[in-house]
């Protein structure tokens, strides 16, 4: 039997859901399909909120290619929920015979509103469970009763208990990268084509132009990503690791692959994905993992792999030891994550980090300031339960940060799973579906709202517009003046006018020093129908 899985993905078609899923079906001699859509936010119908509208070319192709299967299934994240809502109800319309399932984390933590368009849902981890329903159907057999997997049986939801985690991560093959047997959407010919390493290479991140001087030797690397965990030592109440975590309660959630796992897989895409030229671990804190776990994996890196990598940290977890052991490995760039330094934000958040931590940790980095990018602090916005004194707290300490670095900004949603969705269910701020669709599914993440403070925030991030002069705008008399909501449409004029300024000084810049494969990127990217 043919197993075909869809994966409406970022424009990075990391899609590690369906690439494990795939991987692990292989080896047990599964015939496995691949079709990947890859797609940002940039081309979605504005009037409409941020919502994306597949062509009907694209549906009529995803389902040719789902023909001749015995299952189907499709992985998505919440804010990928319009697409997957699509994807199922063209599938479902024209093989109504083929069962249909769900996974990821939107399944998991919302299993009852995606049965409404699939036929099953598979909550949790899905490599065992999927095997299973696959055996299942070749032999014909019933399957309803398979752990982790909830479907509609005799007018009713059957909702099987869970299976136990994964636990030895080791145990499991390599992330499925292909090419046999993928599919992506290819952006130049408007068209679901075969995987190819050239399309496959289109798509893989460039390391990011940054703030401040760096090496020719890392302005465009194609950067490989993949995960060495599973879970996260932190249980914040804006995501959904929280959720997953408490559905296994009483198991340890936060699991590592060794250091000789990860190192396999990594001399593979070496060998297999020449053209890779960096590699981004994108667990959740990798320096979660002691000083000596951080001493043993980058002495194996810098013997067996030697390329530039980035890592994303949390401020309690930095220390020089384990800085330094990394840079040392070939660290050049390190994103973490500050959201909020106000006290009303880190109790909701559940994430009390004193702010001598935050500047402790950033000044860790800006020691190594000659031998990696700047770093890049995410900060969140738009929180409704912040007060302007919470949000302008925030700002001082982001001025406080050693320069240069870079400053990720992001609008807060409430995704469902998490404590944060709940608390905006109960104290109102989501009333109804209206709210629901305006305030998470058609909401951008990384496109804060028109705001005084937010345009403030913008300010801050540049690491060497005067800083004088965001204090100066941060006093009283001041936020008076210009925090208003008529003044919205301003302040988003503002932010949008600097983006461009940022991303004509870049292309200026790549012209410049002939970088023009990012020139050629950005070019398919602006006028391709989907980003």
């Amino acid at each position: 039997m043919r197993i075909t899985l869809v994966a409406p993905t970022p424009p990075d078609v990391a899609a590690f859901g369906v690439r494990a899923l795939s991987a692990y079906l292989k080896r047990h001699k599964k015939d496995v399909r691949l079709i990947f859509l890859p797609g940002g936010v940039e081309k979605f119908k504005h009037t409409e909120g941020f919502k994306y509208q597949y062509e009907k070319k694209i549906l009529d192709e995803v389902v040719e290619l789902c023909r001749g299967s015995s299952l189907v299934g499709i992985s998505f994240m919440s804010n990928y929920l319009d697409r997957a809502v699509q994807l199922c109800g063209a599938i479902k319309a024209a093989m109504k015979d083929v069962p249909l399932i769900a996974g990821g984390i939107h399944p998991t933590v919302a299993p009852l509103e995606t049965l409404m368009f699939t036929d099953m849902v598979c909550l949790g981890e899905g490599e065992e469970a999927l095997l299973e329903l696959a055996g299942r159907l070749e032999r014909n057999e019933p399957y309803h009763d398979i752990r982790n997997i909830w479907g509609k049986k005799d007018g009713h939801v059957a909702k099987n208990p869970l299976r136990p985690l994964i636990h030895n991560l080791d145990e499991l093959p390599y992330y499925d990268f292909g090419p046999d047997g993928h599919f992506i959407y290819d952006n130049v010919k408007g068209s679901i084509e075969p995987m190819t390493k050239e399309l496959l290479k289109r798509s893989f991140p460039l390391e990011p132009h940054v703030e401040g001087s760096f090496s020719d030797a890392y302005k465009r690397t194609l950067s490989y990503k993949t995960m060495t965990t599973r879970g996260c030592p932190h249980h914040c109440t804006f995501c959904a690791e929280k959720t997953l975590a408490d559905m296994y309660g009483g198991q340890k959630y936060l699991r590592r692959r060794s250091t000789g796992h990860v190192m396999g897989e990594l001399m593979s895409v070496k060998k297999e994905m020449p053209f890779v030229e960096s590699i981004f671990l994108f667990d959740d804190t990798f320096l979660a993992r002691s000083a000596e776990d951080i001493s043993e994996f980058a002495k194996a890196y810098k013997t067996a792999i030697n390329l530039p990598f980035h890592i994303q940290a949390s401020p309690g977890t930095v220390t020089e030891e384990k800085v330094e052991a990394l840079v040392d490995a070939g660290l050049a760039f390190v994103e973490m994550g500050i959201q909020s330094t106000s006290v009303a934000a880190k109790d909701l958040y559940k994430r009390k980090v004193p702010s001598e931590t935050i500047l402790r940790a950033a000044e860790i980095f800006h020691r190594y300031r000659k031998r990696i990018y700047p770093p890049c602090y995410h900060v969140i916005l738009d929180n409704p339960w912040e007060s302007s004194n919470d949000v302008v707290e925030t700002i001082n300490l982001v001025l406080r940060l050693p320069r240069p670095f870079w400053l990720k900004r992001a609008s807060l949603v409430c995704f469902p799973g998490t404590e944060l969705y709940h608390m905006a269910k109960r104290d109102g701020i989501i009333k109804n579906e209206a709210d629901e669709q305006r305030e998470i599914y058609s909401k951008h993440l990384h496109m804060p709202k028109g705001s005084y403070f937010n345009f403030l925030m913008y300010l801050a991030g540049f690491s060497y517009f005067p800083r004088c002069v965001v204090r100066f705008l941060s006093g009283g008399v001041f936020l008076g003046l210009f925090d208003r909501r008529s003044l919205s449409n301003l302040y988003t004029g503002l932010n949008n006018a600097g983006e461009f300024l940022i991303m004509l000084y870049k292309g200026i810049r790549s012209l410049l020093t002939g970088d023009f494969p990012r020139l050629y990127r950005f070019f398919i990217k602006s006028t391709s129908k989907t980003a």
